[in-house]
């Protein structure tokens, strides 16, 4: 028998003997209502997160290009120049 199987055979004994150990954590099964809304509320803000700050830095992104665009249109058509490149 290899190595392998008999890690997976022994993975699945130990899966049905004892269902406990591999529950994914304690919150997830908790009985008060509480910590289970607790538990869900962190899980969505986690999970929208990364996608806001990606989002975020996409506007910004956006922003700032149309605004070095503006700039630029400005001074190839001989306007004032922009506020970063005035003197006082």
């Amino acid at each position: 028998m290899s190595t392998r199987l008999r890690s997976a055979a022994l993975a699945l004994i130990l899966l049905l003997v004892l269902p406990e150990v591999v529950a994914a954590c304690p919150v997830c099964f908790d009985p008060r209502e509480e910590n289970r809304l607790a538990f869900i509320a962190t899980t969505a803000f986690l999970s929208l997160l990364p996608l806001g700050m990606v989002a975020g830095a996409g506007l910004w992104l956006r922003r700032r290009v149309r605004t070095l665009d503006a700039q630029e249109l400005d001074r190839m058509n001989g306007g004032s120049e922009g506020p970063d490149e005035s003197v006082s």
